[in-house]
């Protein structure tokens, strides 16, 4: 958990405390947000993980986006706050196995899957263009 904080917070990605003064979390999940980005370049992002080997999720789903729900008339539109939540969360791994090399790659792993994703947004479109 240490290591993931000390590599990610200075690259602005948002992750849930897990320890503190009155509290202290079982450190089960390590979920990271990731601001500025949308539910599809979230998706992408964890595309490009598992293509490096890496295994990602999204949590905590809000109830209105179950079919269940959905069915019953609920709509995400009416809890914007819970979508924002959700919209730029990624789980990464985290269980006793993972060693320091593990979080290494994955924080590594992360940094270009996001770079790839935000700096495809900013790329300039190369159609109609010849050489």
């Amino acid at each position: 958990i240490e290591m993931y904080d000390n590599a990610l917070h200075p690259l602005r990605i948002e992750t849930l405390e897990h320890y503190g003064d009155d509290f202290s979390s079982t450190g089960h999940l390590y979920l990271a947000r990731i601001p500025g980005i949308s539910e599809a370049e979230r998706n992408e992002i964890i595309i490009k993980m598992a293509e490096a080997g890496i295994a990602c999720n999204v949590h905590y789903k809000p109830l209105p986006m179950f079919t269940a729900y959905k069915n019953l008339g609920f709509d995400i539109k009416d809890y914007p706050n819970a979508f924002d939540m959700y919209k730029n969360e990624i789980t990464l791994p985290l269980h006793t196995l993972l060693s320091d090399e593990d979080v290494e790659y994955v924080v590594e792993s992360l940094k270009g899957a996001v770079s790839g994703v935000l700096n495809k947004e900013a790329a300039p479109s190369q159609e109609g263009c010849s050489e």
